[in-house]
């Protein structure tokens, strides 16, 4: 199922402390399986945990760039189950359609603003990189201000560790996510 076992319940008083403390408050989904895994190494969880938290507990960045960001970062390094959750939960929340979800994998054609397409193209350029030139932080700088830029880097090399993370432990797609365009996972 995956490279590491997650906890099963029962759960310790502390691994179910660790557990619930992730995801958002209005979740109606069960503990996600990447937290439980990861809960196998409680410490490393927690600190994961403060971070992630932190791209959306007074942030400066706009909900639909953070998870367009999110999502286009996900499909260009593959990743079915991050993307899937991400597409499932935020996706609605921040106003990206599923077909918007969608075009971020495949590269379909979407109604992006202008700004959209810079982002989009900014996300490509730092996976294919590792940076941004000065055109790119620039055209970002006609939408967000430095801060948010420094908000973007954050939450794209975050979920881009994330994606990782779920990659390596071949986690499969719960059944709430949303599947990958296509049906096939990458």
């Amino acid at each position: 199922m995956t490279r590491v076992a997650p906890l099963a319940p029962p759960w310790s008083d502390a691994d179910a402390e660790g557990i619930e403390a992730w995801g958002h408050p209005d979740r109606t989904y069960e503990p996600l399986l990447l937290v439980r895994c990861v809960q196998r190494h409680p410490r490393l969880a927690a600190k994961l945990r403060k971070l992630g938290e932190a791209l959306y507990v007074d942030t400066l960045l706009p909900p639909r760039v953070r998870t367009i960001a999110i999502l286009r970062i996900c499909g260009l390094v593959g990743c079915a189950y991050e993307w899937g959750g991400q597409a499932a939960f935020w996706g609605p929340i921040a106003g990206v359609s599923e077909d918007e979800c969608d075009a971020l994998v495949t590269d379909a054609d979407a109604p992006w603003s202008d700004a959209e397409r810079v982002l989009i193209a900014a996300v490509d350029e730092l996976e294919r990189t590792g940076s941004w030139s000065d055109a790119t932080w620039n055209a970002l700088g006609d939408s967000l201000d430095d801060e948010q830029r420094m908000e973007l880097l954050i939450a794209v090399g975050w979920y881009r560790t994330i994606c990782t993370l779920c990659n390596a432990l071949d986690l499969p797609v719960e059944g709430w996510m949303r599947a990958w365009p296509g049906s096939v996972a990458p």
